[in-house]
């Protein structure tokens, strides 16, 4: 009995008996259109119970190519494994909607290309070797872009992010943007500010800020750790820290001075900005403190931490730190 023989008969009485899936080799396999006219050698395949259908094979240059497909033979993924996708592959498995952003000059070479119920997504190489991944909506928009210790380039953050997003003063603190997202009407941004540092932020469609903060801030790294009047940390004094009530509460400095020295309460709508805040996650509010033109509210962010929250005169949220 020849091998090619005892290789089928061995994956027919596997199949028989339910316990593998079949696997066939290259001459009897037939290949989806997309795959097609690659000239792909060493072929397999394997179907699975929900009638997936998984392939393998070699380009001519030895690189493995990976495609996975539903029961109605719509890709699922394809991947170029210590290779790229041919143009081809590209052209075939990527709408031309998306092929024309913008965002798809950034790739040099194309790794991998994925279709979920939510978004495509498509990963790669920049020219200068550095990683890149996109991920584009239902409807071929942009909705997130992400590169590795590289500037996205301004045309690409212009077409992601809305003017009023851009305008906001935090964006201007940003030396280099490497990261955005955006969906559901919220764009979250991050890289690092012009010394070097890593910084985020996220915004609503308004251009307002949900949340901000840099790394050395998660470290308790911080310049805001004593009260308004320099008189210790907050919480030793007569008027600590801690949430009282159900939202931020405007409190001015109690020192010995006249009242007249002291700063003026905000003068912005202080509900409005606790239910922006609320909206964006935070609870557990503490008192608003005035320190120089800027309000201070701790708070617990959307991910449990304690933190100090600064708004700007309009109430507008421009920076989180650690407590």
């Amino acid at each position: 009995m020849t091998r090619k023989h005892l290789a089928s008969t061995a994956a027919l009485i596997a199949v028989m008996a339910g316990t593998v899936p079949a696997i066939a080799q290259t001459p009897g396999v037939e290949l989806p259109s997309m795959l097609q006219g690659l000239d792909l050698d060493r072929i397999s395949f394997e179907t699975k119970r929900d009638g997936q259908r998984e392939y393998e094979g070699y380009l001519p240059d030895g690189t493995q190519i990976e495609a996975e497909f539903d029961m109605a033979g719509n890709l699922i993924k394809v991947e170029a494994d210590d290779g790229s996708l041919p143009a081809p592959l590209i052209d075939a498995a990527l709408p031309g909607a998306v092929r024309g952003t913008p965002a798809m000059a950034l790739f040099a070479r194309f790794e991998e290309i994925k279709q979920t119920p939510r978004h495509l997504e498509v990963k790669g190489w920049q020219e200068n070797g550095a990683e890149v991944e996109v991920k584009f909506a239902p409807d071929n928009s942009l909705i997130e872009i992400e590169t590795d210790d590289t500037a996205l380039p301004q045309p690409i953050i212009d077409a992601i992010l809305p003017q009023a997003v851009r305008g906001n003063e935090v964006m201007a603190q940003f030396g280099m943007i490497e990261e955005i997202k955006a969906e559901y009407g919220r764009f979250e941004v991050k890289g690092e500010d012009t010394g070097g540092q890593d910084m985020r932020a996220a915004f609503d469609e308004a251009g307002a800020v949900l949340r901000f903060g840099r790394d050395d801030d998660r470290r308790g790294g911080r310049d805001h750790d004593r009260g308004p009047r320099g008189h210790g940390p907050r919480g030793d004094g007569p008027h600590g820290d801690g949430p009282r009530g159900d939202g931020p509460r405007a409190e001015g400095p109690r020192g010995d001075g006249p009242r007249g020295d002291m700063p003026p309460a905000p003068q912005f709508d202080t509900v409005a900005a606790n239910q922006r805040l609320t909206q964006a996650g935070y609870s557990a509010f503490g008192l608003m403190r005035q320190e120089g033109p800027r309000v201070l509210l701790d708070a617990t962010n959307p991910d449990g931490e304690t933190v100090t929250l600064e708004l700007d005169p309009q109430g507008q949220l421009v920076r989180e730190t650690a407590r």
